[in-house]
C-alpha cells in the first residue's frame, strides 16, 4: 500500500471515531474554505456517548440536531435538543453534551472562527486510537498531555481541573514535551482523503 502524495488533491474526509466520547466526526468545511472563519463537520453520537464539560475560549459552537435527542449542559443549565433544533454555545461558556440513548444522535456542528479545530479533534481521536489514553480520553503520558492540551488551548479547555491549575501545570509539560520530541499532533491522524494525483 503506497502513501498518498502530499501534493495530491483532497477528495474528501474519512469519518473518525473517538471511543472516549462516543462521537463520529466527518469534516465537511475547513478553515481554508472560508478564510479561517468556519469549520463544519457531521456529528454522530452513539448511545452512552459523553463529551465532558469544556469551553471554547475564542469560538462560538453551533449544534444543529438532525435526528435523536442531544442532552446538553450550558453554563450549568440542562437542555435537550431534538431534530430541527439548534443549540448555540457562545465563546467561553462551559458546556457538555451527552447521549443517554436509546438511539444515535445525528447533527451538524459549526465552530467560528475555525482556528485549529480539525487538528484538535483528530488529535483527541488519534491518541485514543493509538492506545495512548485512559478510557476517558486523557493522555497517559504527561508530556503528551502537556503537548496536546497546551498547544490546542485556544480551541478547547476542560473545566476540571480548574483552568488556573492547567495554566500552572501544562506549560512546563509542554516545554519538556518539546525537549523530548513529543508533538501535539501527528500527521497520521489527518482525516483528509487524498486522490492518486
Amino acid at each position: 500500500m503506497s502513501m498518498p502524495q502530499a501534493d495530491s488533491p483532497v477528495t474528501g474526509f474519512r469519518p473518525f471515531f473517538n471511543p472516549a466520547t462516543g462521537e463520529w466526526i466527518t469534516y465537511t468545511a475547513l478553515a481554508e474554505d472560508s478564510d479561517g472563519q468556519l469549520v463544519r463537520f457531521t456529528w454522530r453520537s452513539v448511545p452512552g456517548g459523553v463529551i465532558t464539560e469544556h469551553i471554547h475560549p475564542r469560538q462560538e459552537e453551533r449544534f444543529t440536531i438532525l435526528a435523536g435527542e442531544a442532552h446538553f449542559t450550558l453554563n450549568g443549565a440542562e437542555l435537550v435538543a431534538g431534530a430541527g433544533e439548534t443549540v448555540v454555545v457562545p465563546a467561553g461558556v462551559p458546556h457538555s453534551e451527552g447521549n443517554p440513548g436509546p438511539g444515535e444522535i445525528d447533527g451538524v456542528v459549526e465552530l467560528r472562527p475555525a482556528l485549529h479545530t480539525k487538528e484538535w479533534h483528530e488529535a483527541l481521536a488519534g491518541l485514543v486510537a493509538d492506545g495512548k489514553t485512559t478510557p476517558r480520553g486523557a493522555p497517559k503520558n504527561p508530556l503528551q498531555l502537556g503537548a496536546t492540551f497546551w498547544y490546542f488551548r485556544h480551541e478547547s479547555r476542560v473545566t476540571s481541573p480548574p483552568i488556573w491549575a492547567q495554566n500552572l501545570m501544562l506549560p512546563p509539560l509542554w516545554a519538556l514535551a518539546k525537549a523530548f520530541g513529543v508533538r501535539p499532533y501527528y500527521d497520521h491522524w489527518d482525516s483528509r482523503i487524498r486522490g492518486a494525483g
